[in-house]
């Protein structure tokens, strides 16, 4: 929203000035940036601590209100709509995570602890009575999985071991590393080679769901909300890819929007947050 456009012009005769263009035909003008900006994911992320300090916090959100557009001279107020994307952010960060978040954890946290050592115990009997009670289920009761085909039984094999989840956490990761590099003038060749790294990595998880509906079947998939989700940020992505390849006015849905949606598929990383007791407390707290 706001890459690019925090460029202004700077000079005695700018009360007419439009644009860079115009801006650069007077003489004695330049057309510079502002020192907090979001022409890239550093810039942005200072910018948003800056924000998130409450320090100079009000110059960075007028200058977000002013934003016209790329190399377009700023215009006071021009869209007043932007305030709600500054107030939430320092209602929920500024206020919220700074001042609450820490001491209501940890304070939870310690009382969570005391309790969980009593509970523990019973957790153990239950956990005990629990399997016990499975395994006279899988006595009487073959697998759902009995009457797969060979080609179907090794799909479920290889979607149901721990090293497919950490590989397609792994491809998460590299996505979202391609996804941050994003800057403000980058050349046409890293341009080009984004798009493309965009079209593997929803490949890879169009296939990941794919493989997971044969193994599994429907009804057992998308019980799992995990599943869910990933269905979701599937089908956003071919969403977002068809809006870009079209580039048509007939949907009024600007394609950045869908493509920050992308961001949704590192939600797929907290399923690994299981393995980790210390995180999984933590979080439950």
């Amino acid at each position: 929203m706001f890459k690019g456009t925090f460029y202004y012009c700077e000079g005695e005769n700018i009360k007419d000035v439009k644009n860079k263009q115009e801006c650069l035909q007077i003489e004695g003008n330049v057309w510079i940036n502002r020192k907090y900006n979001f022409d890239d994911l550093g810039k942005a992320l200072m910018s948003l601590f800056v924000l998130s300090s409450r320090d100079g916090w009000v110059n960075i959100m007028y200058t977000g209100l002013d934003a016209v557009g790329v190399d377009q001279q700023p215009i006071v107020n021009y869209n007043e709509w932007r305030l709600l994307y500054f107030i939430a952010f320092i209602l929920l960060v500024g206020f919220f995570v700074l001042n609450m978040f820490v001491g209501v954890v940890v304070e939870n946290f310690h009382r969570c602890r005391e309790e969980q050592e009593k509970e523990e115990k019973i957790r153990r009997a239950a956990k005990r009575a629990l399997q016990m009670e499975k395994k006279r289920k899988r006595m009487h009761e073959p697998p759902y999985y009995t009457n797969y085909s060979p080609m179907r039984l090794f799909v479920h094999n290889v979607v149901t071991s721990k090293y497919f989840d950490l590989a397609i956490a792994a491809v998460i990761g590299l996505n979202v590393v391609t996804m941050a590099m994003e800057y403000y003038m980058m050349p046409l060749a890293l341009e080009y080679a984004l798009k493309i790294f965009n079209y593997f990595f929803t490949a890879v998880f169009i296939l990941e769901a794919a493989m997971k509906l044969l193994a599994l079947g429907v009804k057992i998939y998308m019980k799992d909300r995990w599943n869910q989700l990933d269905v979701a940020i599937v089908i956003l992505s071919i969403v977002g890819i068809v809006l870009e390849e079209l580039e048509t006015n007939i949907i009024p849905i600007n394609p950045t929007i869908i493509r920050v949606m992308r961001v949704l598929r590192i939600a797929r990383v907290l399923k690994l947050l299981k393995m980790a007791k210390g995180i999984r407390a933590l979080l439950d707290t």
